[in-house]
């Protein structure tokens, strides 16, 4: 630092510095210079959309009319007109040609005249019948009321006797069970007597009970005891009266039964029901005769339940009276008294429905011995008389009618043949002008006015249909298939005018043309266009794929390198390369499956240098000459 400082004092020394300073600063300047980087270049974008991608195989060819139609009259003649020319254009329903309608307006004509004829003759057959008609008709209705009326009554007839029938059945059963109620309470009564008389025993044993009030509590005792006697009687009764009277009354009940059985029997077989009701009138009797016994055997031993009523009331009037009736040692005897009472009560109510049911059972009985006795067998008759009565009316209005269906179907005969040829008339008439089945092309006229009608006279050129007829290669054959749909220019009609078909035919067998196999398709075209004529080249885009709203990149962005297929993206200003799984694609995008995001920016290739603007060196991306600009989004 000395020796520095020493330096520096001189005026070489200080010369010397400025000058080291100088070399030093232009050494960096020439450093920095050398060691800067070129300037970055722009890249060149677009951005990653959605949209759609078509892919299509194109099938040109010409435009061909789909079939030809042999036009030819069903009938024979010689042509009167023919309305078309050959080339001309015609639609479906249109005249063609006309055949010389002078006779088959004539016979039309006469066939219309024989028509009206036999109409004419019909009217008249069906008039005349219509009185005869009517008369049968009035008959038949009149009939089937008669009839009616007199199977109601029938009817009517057999529901009042299954009713009284029912009811007859129902009483008997009743009857029954009720009796052997009656003689059972009997047999009970005695227990509730004994009852009763211990009971008053005990109470006259019992020092609750004063002196002045035993006498009521025997006169009581007297009363019951005095039960005994009718209850033996009535027992008797029962055993030698009333048993016999029931088993009386059984048995006509059982031949009721077995008469009731056998009217049943016959009246189901539609067979003679005399015997059955001289029967049925004879257990009738029988019946009458033992429930007559044995409503007098129910008096005779209800006489007797009377007798004992009176006697269980005057007992009750003993242990009721003003010196008995506080003494609580007596409640006993006052409640089976009741008891006795009801027993007795019960029994007389039991007789008197017996006797209502025998009653009810001998009116039911009644009523099915008229219906017996001949009032159904009387009403079935008659509904045979008005049969018979109605088939003699109906048989002689239906003579007066017999020979009008004949008439009637003859004459509908002659209308029906009178119409048939003015059918035929009127077919040959309307087949006297032939028209267009479809739209199409006149393609050739053999028969000219005047001539007889060759069969086919006219040829046509079906034109509704059209097909565009082209060739493919093998590669793009295995895509297509039949159904595929297209879309349809034709060259002459102009881009614009675009139409769709479906592939309607494939070649199963190559062709060899100029020593390479193609294919034929056919495309059958939608709704050709008006313009659109036979023999016209055309061009059909066959869809093999579509999908939509899917991701898309154009295919300039995609690059190849060593079979790998993949991307750059513009990330911080930077290109990265990107791999990416691609789908279906078409001309110009791509379907991007995975890899790369909506609005991602791929980096396009450079564009190519054009005229002196691009003279500087350097080459970027895909081409020469200056760098690429960046395009934003």
């Amino acid at each position: 630092m000395t020796v520095l400082r020493g330096i520096l004092t001189t005026w070489p020394g200080r010369l010397f510095a400025v000058a080291l300073v100088a070399l030093v600063a232009g050494g960096a300047v020439l450093a920095s210079r050398v060691n800067a980087q070129p300037a970055k270049a722009e890249l060149r974008t677009q951005a990653v959309t959605k949209g759609s991608v078509v892919q299509s195989v194109a099938v040109s060819g010409s435009v061909a009319a789909q079939s030809q139609t042999k036009m030819s009259f069903r009938s024979t003649g010689k042509i009167a007109a023919v309305y078309v020319s050959v080339g001309q254009q015609v639609t479906a329903g249109q005249p063609l040609a006309k055949l010389d309608t002078t006779d088959l307006e004539a016979a039309v004509a006469q066939a219309e005249s024989n028509l009206r004829s036999a109409q004419t003759s019909y009217d008249r057959t069906v008039a005349s019948a219509g009185d005869a008609q009517r008369s049968l008709d009035q008959a038949q209705q009149s009939t089937q009321t008669d009839i009616a009326n007199a199977q109601q009554a029938v009817t009517k007839l057999k529901t009042n006797y299954a009713n009284a029938r029912n009811t007859a059945l129902s009483v008997g059963t009743a009857l029954f069970t009720d009796i052997t109620g009656y003689q059972s309470a009997l047999d009970a009564l005695k227990t509730g007597i004994d009852v009763e008389s211990n009971d008053l025993a005990n109470a006259l044993r019992d020092p609750a009970v004063g002196l002045n009030q035993q006498n009521d509590v025997r006169s009581a005792q007297t009363s019951i005891n005095g039960m005994y006697g009718p209850l033996a009687t009535s027992q008797n009764l029962s055993a030698s009266s009333l048993k016999p009277a029931i088993d009386d009354f059984q048995r006509a009940l059982d031949g009721i039964g077995a008469a009731v059985a056998e009217f049943d029997a016959a009246l189901a077989a539609d067979a003679d029901t005399s015997r059955s009701a001289t029967d049925f009138q004879s257990a009738m009797f029988s019946y009458n005769l033992a429930s007559g016994r044995l409503t007098t055997a129910l008096d005779s031993v209800n006489a007797q339940l009377n007798t004992m009523s009176t006697s269980t009331v005057s007992a009750q009037a003993s242990l009721n009276t003003v010196n008995t009736r506080t003494n609580t040692a007596l409640d006993r005897s006052r409640t089976d008294l009741s008891s006795l009472l009801s027993a007795v009560t019960g029994d007389q109510q039991t007789a008197t429905s017996i006797k209502a049911k025998i009653t009810q059972g001998g009116t039911a009985l009644s009523t099915m011995s008229d219906a017996i006795g001949g009032s159904i067998a009387n009403a079935i008759a008659n509904v045979d008389t008005v049969k018979q009565r109605s088939a003699q009316t109906i048989q002689s209005a239906q003579t007066s009618v017999a020979q009008q269906p004949y008439n009637i179907a003859g004459a509908r005969s002659s209308v029906d043949n009178a119409a048939t040829a003015l059918q035929n008339a009127q077919t040959n008439l309307d087949n006297a002008v032939v028209t267009a089945p479809s739209a199409g092309v006149v393609a050739s006229i053999v028969s000219q006015v005047g001539e007889s009608a060759a069969s086919p006279f006219m040829t046509l050129a079906n034109t509704s249909a059209m097909v565009l007829h082209g060739t493919v290669g093998e590669s793009d054959v295995a895509k297509l298939r039949l159904g595929l749909v297209a879309n349809v220019t034709v060259d002459a009609v102009g881009a614009t005018s675009r139409m769709t078909g479906k592939v309607t035919s494939l070649d199963p067998v190559a062709t060899i043309q100029q020593g390479v196999p193609v294919y034929g398709v056919d495309v059958t075209i939608d709704l050709p266009q008006q313009a659109v004529k036979p023999g016209m080249t055309g061009t059909a885009n066959v869809v093999i794929a579509s999908k939509q709203g899917v991701l898309t990149v154009p295919n300039l962005a995609i690059r190849s390198t060593g079979g790998r297929r993949y991307v750059q993206v513009l990330k911080d200003g930077e290109a990265v390369d990107t791999d990416v799984t691609f789908g279906i694609a078409n001309d110009t995008v791509t379907e991007v499956a995975s890899g790369l995001s909506e609005g991602d920016l791929v980096v396009l290739p450079a564009a190519r240098a054009t005229g002196s603007a691009n003279t500087r060196g350097g080459a970027g991306g895909f081409g020469g000459g200056g760098g690429p600009v960046i395009v934003g989004r």
